[in-house]
């Protein structure tokens, strides 16, 4: 009986001793498996990375904010910039073409001029040859209204050069059949002085146009350029008027004629 009891408590303890290996040895699988997946994760995600990176440095990766949809009233990849006249039909276009070299740009900000750097000056935007555009100007039968609006209105403004500007000399011209002003003005805006030219054009219900503008140090170069942009201005048509229709109405029906009976005051 004791030694059936000692034999039985030594089978007990081999048993346990068994069950805590196998335990252990299940704990050890488990951690290992564990540790082999998060590893397999990370490694993952390190190749995801590595090859994010790979592809930022690639000489063909555009960053995303540099990224944008082109614009719809700025100058288009051949140097062509438009303006549009439409607040009734026929509609109107005015276009300039910008110089292919040197290579232009438009900052964000508003007004948004198109800037035109200077050779030997490209490392200072203060310099650039400035172009605007304007859209909605004041539609009267006297174009000088509208020149002025834009060059002394506008120009005062201090997102231009919070200085109007002083007209000099204004050249009336035809533009692809309509009455059209090239106007020669000076600006002097923060102590600096500058030089320019625009070009107005539009209809009665409205007016637009382009003015380019340089300092006066720089008129020995930058005049002849802003004098071909002006100067390359043209005018469209875009949508011819409507012919106008009046309403045609069928002739009226004709009935038999009924005479009302005579007047018959005789007696019988």
């Amino acid at each position: 009986m004791t030694f059936s009891l000692r034999v039985t408590r030594g089978w007990a303890v081999v048993a346990g001793l068994a069950l805590w290996a196998s335990l252990g040895a299940r704990g050890q699988d488990s951690s290992g498996q564990s540790s082999s997946g998060q590893s397999s994760s990370s490694q993952s995600l390190g190749d995801v990375a590595r090859k994010t990176r790979k592809e930022h440095a690639s000489a063909s990766h555009v960053p995303a904010q540099q990224v944008t949809n082109e614009d719809e009233d700025g100058p288009d990849a051949g140097g062509v910039w438009r303006v549009h006249l439409c607040p009734q039909t026929p509609c109107y276009q005015l276009s300039i073409t910008l110089p292919k070299s040197p290579k232009w740009s438009r900052p964000a900000a508003e007004p948004r001029p198109v800037l035109i750097p200077l050779l030997g000056r490209e490392d200072d935007p203060s310099r650039a040859i400035r172009v605007y555009a304007a859209e909605s100007l004041p539609g009267t039968y006297a174009y000088e209204r509208a020149e002025r609006a834009f060059l002394q209105g506008w120009f005062a403004r201090p997102e231009y050069f919070g200085q109007a500007a002083r007209i000099v000399l204004d050249e009336h011209l035809v533009l692809d059949g309509r009455a059209a002003t090239i106007t020669h003005f000076t600006v002097n805006g923060g102590g600096i002085k500058y030089r320019g030219l625009s070009v107005v054009a539009g209809m009665p219900f409205g007016k637009f146009g382009f003015a380019c503008v340089f300092h006066e140090e720089d008129s020995s170069v930058a005049d002849s350029i802003c004098d071909a942009i002006i100067k390359s201005a043209r005018s469209e048509t875009l949508q011819p008027a409507k012919p106008q229709v009046y309403p045609s109405y069928p002739d009226p029906p004709t009935y038999p004629r009924y005479d009302d009976p005579p007047d018959n005051d005789d007696p019988e």
